[in-house]
Formats: C-alpha cells, structure tokens, sequence
C-alpha cells in the first residue's frame, strides 16, 4: 500500500493524540499516588499525635521504626532527669535546738526567671552547684559515697563540733578510690556548707548552727508516656549527713540572700 500525501498528518495526529493520552494517565496516576502517600502519611502522624483511639496500637506497631520519635529528636542530648537542690537546717531558739522543714533552693530560684526569656545566671546557681557536686560525688568510691552521705560532725564534751579536714580526708580516702577525687570532693562540699548556712540564715531569720542538703532526681515520663496521668517513677533523693558550719556567713552575704527570698519566695 502507498502512502500518500493526505495520509502523513492524518498518522502524525493520531500519534500525537496516543502521545497525549499516555501522558495524561501517566499525570492521573502519579496524581493518585501523591494524594494516598498523603493521605497515608497524615493518618499515621494523626494517629501518633493525637490522644489515644483505637487505632493507634495497630499503626504503631506497623510504622514505629519510621515515624516514632523520642524526647531528643531535636536535641540529643537532652536532660532525662531534672535536678533540684533542697536545704534542711537547725538553729537555737531560747536554747532549744530548732529542726526546719526541707527548703527547695532551686525551684525558689528558678522562681525568678519563670516567663523571662533571658533570666539572670543567679536563677541557676543551685541548679549548677548540684550538678557539680552530684559528678564530684559519682567520682568516688562506693564506699566513699557511703561515708559522705553521713555526717561531717562529731561530739565532744560539751557538745558537737566539725570533723578536722585532714582527719576527714584521712577516714574517706582510706576506703579506697581516688585521693584526688577525695580532695575535689571535701572542696566543693565546703563551699556547699557555706551557700546552706547563708541561705539557711537568710530563710529562718536566725544564726543556723547545722545545716544538711539532699539533691531530688524527678524524671519526667517517657516520650511514649507523655500523656499519661501515672508517673512512671517516683522522685527519689540522694541526702547527705548534717554539717557544722566553721565559720558563720558574714552580713552582706546573708542580705543578698534575704533580698532574693523576698522577692521570689511568694511568687
């Protein structure tokens, strides 16, 4: 058969129109597909977002390793535990030894700067001074760590008086470990005392003749139990042994730190 003249556009229109008709379904299903990945995608991260319903154990199960996500998704190095310091302390009043109720310094300080978006570094002296003396404790011994959770006095005849730093040194560093360690530790416990003792003053208004600390570990739920109104754990405590101030906190100390309770004791 001959192709004639009039037969060439008639075959280049029909391949033309196959063309188009093949792209159009090609665009249609490509359309489909998007809109049911999204579609898709949207169930599955409504259905992770959400308050529990009754499908989320099933789509859980199916598509966790790809869309689940934890606490440090944006910082991986998130804090899992949060850290308050709290302060107990005694003090004489018409003789009679007085017994305060625990202070918790850090949740007054932090007090301060609750709704500031760029707080004072005061806010978290506590806070910082736990976390250091926490990883000076951990870097000692077991039975180390015993010793220093009990108390840094002993009696004598009329009374009780501070244990002698070289003695003190002498009974931890022989239950083994680090001395170096030992020493870093017995440093920042001094300055402990001292920060207890002016705060302790300042907070009951009288001359504090002992004064003793326990840090609080609250751990917030797992991600995966954010929602729920159980707490996974309960907060514990790590609390250390009373301690005889050497020396009393001078005036101006305990004014700063009268100023700070005033103004944020009530808030």
């Amino acid at each position: 058969m001959t192709t004639t003249a009039e037969d060439v556009p008639r075959a280049g229109a029909s391949e033309e129109r196959s063309s188009a008709a093949r792209s159009s379904r090609v665009t249609a299903v490509a359309a489909v597909v998007t809109l049911a990945l999204l579609a898709g995608y949207a169930f599955v991260a409504t259905t992770f977002t959400l308050p529990a319903s009754p499908a989320r154990p099933a789509v859980t199960q199916a598509f966790s390793p790809w869309f689940a996500q934890k606490w440090n998704v944006f910082a991986p190095n998130i804090m899992k535990v949060n850290r308050t310091l709290q302060i107990q302390v005694q003090w004489r009043e018409n003789g009679e030894l007085r017994t305060g109720d625990w202070v918790d310094v850090t949740d007054l300080e932090f007090a301060s700067s609750r709704g500031i978006p760029m707080p004072s570094r005061i806010s978290k002296n506590s806070f910082n001074a736990a976390q250091t003396y926490l990883s000076r404790y951990q870097a000692l011994s077991d039975d180390q760590r015993a010793r220093v959770r009990d108390t840094f006095i002993e009696a004598t005849g009329g009374g009780f008086r501070p244990i002698a730093v070289d003695d003190l040194l002498d009974q931890i560093d022989d239950l083994g470990g680090s001395r170096a360690a030992v020493v870093r530790f017995l440093r920042y416990d001094y300055m402990m005392v001292r920060f207890a003792s002016a705060f302790g003053t300042a907070f009951v208004d009288h001359d504090v003749e002992r004064v003793r600390w326990r840090i609080a570990h609250d751990r917030p739920n797992d991600f995966d139990h954010r929602l729920d109104a159980e707490r996974q754990t309960e907060t514990s405590y790590t609390t250390f042994g009373w301690r005889q101030p050497a020396v009393a906190p001078s005036d101006e100390v305990v004014a700063i730190y009268d100023d700070v309770i005033e103004r944020y004791r009530e808030r």
